[in-house]
């Protein structure tokens, strides 16, 4: 049975000194306890990425260990990041919202194969800020007063009392996204049996007709 202790040693010792330091911030931001649900996307991959990543994602991971506010760009640049990891060849989307809108609509993605929304990943951040702090010093006696965790990703339960991740703070996709009708059409769209055009609706990104569509929104 192959051990799952992995010796950090040699791995530390063949990447250049200022990526190794971001080893903690990469593990409190993707393998932590309070990651989010990338099961799809396997540690290599990330660990490749991270790699191959530019300088600016090694910083930011960097910071996630120091005592530094969590700022909008630190945000920015691992949300620039985590869309390495989801956006398909040859697309160079590096805005969250952006490339979710662009799978959903071209791919009709599952919502576990989208990124995380912007604002559960600035909820998910937050959290790997204080684990990334708990790891950069456990070896320290005494141990610094951790932040108030109400501030940083979590909120208290109504009914025990207990800590539980807040998982976003903004709602996942806009209402009528849920209630939206696409159709599939092969023509032109021009007759009842578009389900767009029987419902009086124009046709939008998410439809899957083609460019001789005649209800395509963007024509009005």
């Amino acid at each position: 049975m192959a051990s799952r202790v992995q010796q950090i040693e040699p791995l530390w010792a063949a990447l250049e000194p200022d990526r190794a330091k971001a080893l903690p911030g990469l593990h409190a931001c993707l393998w932590g306890r309070q990651h989010w649900s990338v099961a799809w996307i396997g540690k290599p991959t990330w660990f490749k990425l991270f790699i191959a990543a530019e300088n600016d994602v090694s910083e930011a991971l960097c910071m996630l260990c120091d005592d530094v506010d969590t700022s909008e760009d630190l945000q920015l640049t691992l949300a620039k990041f985590v869309c390495t990891a989801y956006r398909p060849k040859g697309i160079q989307f590096s805005s969250i919202p952006e490339l979710r809108w662009h799978l959903f609509c071209k791919y009709m993605a599952e919502s576990e194969k989208l990124p995380p929304t912007s604002g559960a990943l600035k909820q998910h951040i937050l959290r790997a800020y204080v684990q990334a702090r708990v790891l950069g010093q456990a070896a320290a006696v005494p141990q610094q007063e951790l932040f108030d965790r109400l501030e940083n990703g979590y909120h208290r339960d109504s009914d025990d009392g207990q800590l539980q991740p807040t998982t976003t703070d903004v709602p996942p996709a806009p209402e009528a996204i849920v209630e939206m009708v696409r159709c599939q059409c092969k023509g032109n769209c021009s007759s009842n049996r578009c389900s767009c055009k029987s419902k009086n609706l124009p046709c939008t990104d998410l439809c899957l007709c083609n460019t001789q569509c005649e209800s395509d929104a963007n024509m009005h």
